[in-house]
């Protein structure tokens, strides 16, 4: 009889990866560059440029290949920017959130077609997937902004900007040649190799956006969760149509907390206009300073007088009047001013992105000292 041989099975190989490994390390060298990163950033240092929006200056870039290779924030873009007399920004819209704080002037908005004004103090808003313009409209004054746009949309798969109009006295690069409209007007241009650049609306993206007012769907009672689903989509659109875009310095009362003496402006207290900002004016007395906490989510300053210093996790970090202050999360920070006879006042931007992931709210450790 013939002998059967039974041919056992060899095990398939076992290929090892090592990606914890590999992103614990990336993870470390990621973070000793941050500690190295300034924490006040310079405004001798820092260039203004002429662009197709505005003359501005790149405080943070808002490109996410650029992360950490000038400040240790990432959620926060922060830029500067003027309108000379009588001129205007340029026209678009993206979906990105933006906030403005406004330094000196004052002139107006039309946001998808509604004009709001605003004045030096207040904080101007633009809420996702709005249709802005910036005017200054005075002969003599110009008006200055600082500002902050989010960049995480990049990693999200939405981000598009519609540049609709250029800037009052914009010029296309010297080498390029003009792309006219039906009205005669520029409306682009072609550089010489080949790459277009055209003003306008995208119907492509306008028709993935629900952004008008007849697009609402009026779904009183969800049937079902899909329904559900639905209707969150409809009470988005309902808000964004009806929030505030400027909040007035006037409007805003100054509370005197265990942080210091504050205007909030956009915060849990307060719809702003936003989803991923808060927003608030501290003012520092003579050689005081402020409370001492933490908080995961990422700040920046706006130095708008006054001279002092940081205390970031016991390391000092001076500051003087038109610099930035970056903010890491979890760094354990107090604020001084180092003039005995006159107050500091910063403006404030804090990132709203981490109320989403649980990370939200403030570690407090030391009342302000007066």
């Amino acid at each position: 009889m013939e002998k059967i041989i039974e041919r056992k099975r060899e095990p398939e190989p076992v290929h090892t990866n090592r990606n914890i490994e590999e992103m614990t390390a990336r993870l470390v060298k990621e973070r000793e560059k941050v500690a190295l990163l300034p924490r006040v950033l310079r405004a001798a240092d820092t260039n203004w440029t002429v662009g197709i929006q505005a003359f501005r200056r790149m405080w943070v870039s808002m490109t996410p290949a650029e992360r950490f290779s000038k400040a240790p924030v990432c959620t926060m873009a922060l830029m500067e920017q003027i309108l000379e007399p009588g001129m205007k920004g340029g026209r678009h819209r993206h979906v990105r959130e933006a906030i403005f704080y406004i330094i000196e002037g004052e002139g107006y908005e039309i946001h998808d077609d509604k004009r709001y004004d605003w004045s030096a103090g207040d904080i101007m808003t633009v809420p996702s997937y709005c249709d802005h313009q910036h005017f200054n409209p005075s002969a003599k004054q110009q008006a200055r902004m600082w500002f902050s746009i989010a960049p995480l949309v990049e990693y999200m798969g939405i981000h598009w900007i519609e540049q609709i109009e250029m800037r009052s006295n914009y010029s296309i690069p010297p080498d390029a040649e003009p792309i006219y409209g039906p009205d005669k007007k520029v409306a682009g241009y072609r550089t010489k190799d080949g790459q277009e650049f055209k003003l306008g609306f995208s119907e492509t993206i306008q028709g993935r956006i629900r952004v008008r007012p007849e697009d609402i769907m009026h779904i009183e009672k969800p049937r079902d969760t899909y329904e559900l689903y639905m209707k969150r989509l409809e009470e988005q659109l309902k808000w964004r149509l009806s929030v505030p875009h400027v909040v007035r310095n006037e409007e805003v009362p100054w509370e005197d907390t265990r942080m210091g003496r504050i205007k909030f402006f956009i915060g849990p207290h307060r719809d702003g206009g936003l989803k991923t900002y808060d927003a608030f004016v501290q003012e520092l007395p003579p050689g005081g300073a402020s409370g001492r906490h933490r908080h995961a989510a990422e700040e920046v300053h706006k130095i708008l007088e006054g001279k002092g210093y940081e205390i970031h996790d016991g390391v000092r970090h001076d500051w003087d009047a038109e610099d930035v202050v970056c903010i890491p999360p979890y760094v354990v920070h107090q604020h001084f001013n180092r003039d005995p006879h006159h107050p500091a006042r910063f403006v404030a931007f804090q990132s709203g992105w981490y109320n989403f992931i649980g990370h939200g709210g403030i570690d407090h450790l030391e009342d302000a000292k007066p």
